[in-house]
């Protein structure tokens, strides 16, 4: 049930409440009862728009091609587009910013933070790129694996990430020597790694730091695969 102290407090920046909200969002995923909760979405929506423009911010100092990114193209809609899905619950679970050069939708890799009761996590991806995207990114790795290796095999990336993950195809694409030391990450089609959050790191008061410390690690590889794109 969606019952909420709206009117005796509010707050900032993602806290227990947000939680709260979420879950009750996952409970009764419907029209009425968002229409009937209409005030308390609109506080905890403002709330997040709040946390991503500190973050953005703060993601524009480490990294230099981050600028003038406003919130609206860091943020998506609550709303489900539910046209191509099984599940025809019309909104999200979950609240999440995406902090790319150029925006949500362009091709390139960027800083993503998910915030979702007990599933959240901060992820780095460069998922299904465009043939051409692909393409390039893949002629750039063939000729500068070596970087790439000494970027994802520090011990910090490893403990922060694990491995650098994505959909792979079965063999080396033709036009590469299918012998190449680089022969794993020319195979693949989309790359990605993420951090999971605990609920606990979430609520603390320095979370946004907290984001930025993982970007700085995740930085060199975002660097490494945009210089492609």
């Amino acid at each position: 049930m969606w019952i909420f102290l709206t009117k005796l407090f509010s707050h900032s920046m993602i806290s227990k409440i947000t939680f709260a909200f979420l879950n009750a969002v996952k409970e009764n995923n419907n029209l009425d009862r968002m229409n009937k909760n209409r005030d308390l979405y609109h506080m905890e929506r403002d709330n997040f728009f709040d946390f991503a423009k500190k973050l953005i911010e703060k993601t524009s100092k480490l990294d230099t091609n981050i600028w003038d990114l406003s919130v609206k193209d860091a943020t998506f809609r609550f709303n489900k587009d539910i046209r191509f899905i099984k599940d025809k619950s019309p909104y999200k679970t979950n609240f999440w910013v995406i902090i790319r050069e150029e925006g949500k939708h362009w091709v390139g890799a960027g800083y993503y933070v998910h915030i979702q009761p007990g599933e959240s996590f901060i992820w780095w991806w460069m998922y299904m790129p465009p043939a051409p995207t692909l393409q390039r990114v893949r002629n750039y790795i063939a000729k500068n694996y070596k970087q790439l290796e000494k970027i994802i095999s520090t011990p910090t990336f490893k403990k922060t990430f694990g491995s650098l993950q994505g959909d792979t195809l079965q063999k080396v694409p033709r036009w590469f020597d299918k012998e190449h030391k680089a022969a794993k990450f020319l195979k693949m089609k989309s790359f990605y790694i993420w951090h999971n959050l605990s609920d606990k790191k979430v609520l603390q008061e320095d979370f946004i730091e907290y984001c930025i410390s993982v970007f700085k690690v995740l930085k060199p590889l975002n660097n490494f695969l945009n210089k492609a794109v």
